[in-house]
């Protein structure tokens, strides 16, 4: 588990999973003798964010040992645009490239390619399509969420849409990306033929796991510190506009 006096060093080197978690803090390596607090501060991210994030995202079982509302809801915002940043830009186009140059240099027949490339095509398109609809819904919401909960009377239009839909209806909602990606490494494990070039197909259905294990990780970090987080404020509203 993450803790605030660890050494941020040792923390990597022993959870190599935090690694893609940097970059959507904007931290950068080179930590020296540094603690996670002191690097927390210095790159300017709340500390008890940075240790719920990483300790969900490591332990699917972990509980949230902070007070979620220690953190305000925009650095929740600013973490998952870099992740979908992360995601659209960087994972999801390696993979591409390499499947691409994989099916370049196989034997494999036309459809046999075009099965591959048309099932990662949809994926991409899938994927594009679930997260576009957080950044233009959900996150949002809950930006506009923490600005009626810092106001003396909440906008009463506001508050009839929160009776209607809350982040807890978005959660039941909220489709699992990483099946696909898994179908898609049985496909070339199991039914296709041999690929030539056994590195690059290794590299390619290592990325894809790579790739399915930080989705995983997402969804219970979000199931886990999201979702209870801005639960939690949708609540505080409702008492409030309860109590007139």
């Amino acid at each position: 588990m993450i803790s605030r006096n660890m050494p941020m060093c040792q923390a990597v080197l022993e959870h190599y999973r935090l690694l893609p978690l940097l970059p959507r803090f904007n931290i950068r390596l080179g930590f020296g003798e540094k603690c996670v607090e002191e690097v927390c501060r210095l790159n300017h991210v709340t500390t008890e964010f940075f240790m719920e994030i990483s300790n969900a995202y490591l332990d699917d079982d972990y509980i949230p040992q902070t007070d979620l509302s220690l953190f305000p809801l925009g650095d929740l915002v600013g973490y998952l645009t870099s992740t979908h940043h992360y995601y659209l830009e960087v994972a999801i186009p390696k993979i591409e490239r390499k499947i691409h140059q994989l099916l370049d240099g196989s034997a494999l027949s036309e459809k046999e390619r075009g099965l591959v490339s048309g099932f990662f095509d949809d994926y991409r398109k899938e994927f594009l399509e679930h997260v576009s609809r957080e950044d233009k819904l959900v996150l949002p919401y809950i930006l506009e969420l923490e600005k009626e909960y810092m106001k003396e009377k909440p906008d009463a239009e506001f508050m009839k849409r929160l009776q209607v839909y809350t982040i807890r209806d978005f959660a039941r909602e909220h489709d699992r990306l990483e099946t696909s990606l898994e179908n898609l490494s049985r496909l070339i494990i199991k039914y296709l033929p041999p690929f030539e070039d056994f590195d690059l197909c290794h590299q390619v259905l290592t990325d894809l796991s790579d790739l399915v294990r930080d989705l995983i990780d997402h969804a219970h970090m979000e199931d886990k510190v999201l979702v209870p987080r801005v639960a939690e404020i949708e609540q505080h509203l409702l008492r409030k506009s309860e109590a007139g």
